[in-house]
């Protein structure tokens, strides 16, 4: 089980930058993309390699939080792209 926390940690990561790399014509909408793919790195990489109890208690709500903070932006970026054209 703990080789699927570091795995995710990788896959998150990965994301990230092909994220980056790929949606450079993309734009913002890329670019938040990438930012909520290393906040999902550092969240997972602080459970997987510091031990930290990251989606429990407090941690939990404020990771839940965020979530639908990025998921809002991702909505209103997406949103105005597609208004523009």
């Amino acid at each position: 089980m703990a080789f699927l926390q570091y795995f995710y940690v990788f896959l998150w990561a990965a994301l990230a930058v092909m994220t980056v790399v790929v949606g450079r014509k993309e734009g913002l909408l890329a670019f938040v993309m990438a930012g909520f793919f290393v906040f999902m790195t550092v969240w997972y990489g602080l459970r997987a390699f510091g031990g930290i109890a990251m989606f429990d208690g407090t941690p939990g709500i404020v990771f839940k939080c965020i979530l639908g903070a990025f998921a809002v932006l991702l909505a209103a970026v997406w949103f105005l792209k597609r208004r523009r054209r």
